[in-house]
């Protein structure tokens, strides 16, 4: 059941990925690391990405970025307010 015995294979040869059948040790806990350094680079970059965030003109619909954007939050620029209407 499943597929062909493994075959020799020379034992020289070497990958970054494993090689041949590759079950590198701790597989479970190297994916968590990475996964979580992952995680906190793109949390670092939506932070910074939010507070450098500025509009020139209000958006005529709806944007996510409204809810985040300091910009939408704080009323101290009368400029900067919504179109009148459509």
């Amino acid at each position: 059941m499943g597929g062909t015995p493994r075959k020799p294979y020379p034992k020289y040869v070497w990958s970054p990925a494993g090689g041949w059948w590759g079950q590198p040790k701790q597989w479970k806990r190297n994916t968590l690391i990475v996964g979580a350094g992952i995680t906190a680079v793109m949390a670092f970059v939506f932070k910074k990405s939010a507070e450098l965030e500025k509009r020139t003109l209000y958006p005529r619909v709806w944007i996510p970025s409204m809810i985040w954007a300091k910009q939408f939050k704080d009323d101290n620029d009368p400029n900067f307010q919504p179109p009148k209407s459509l």
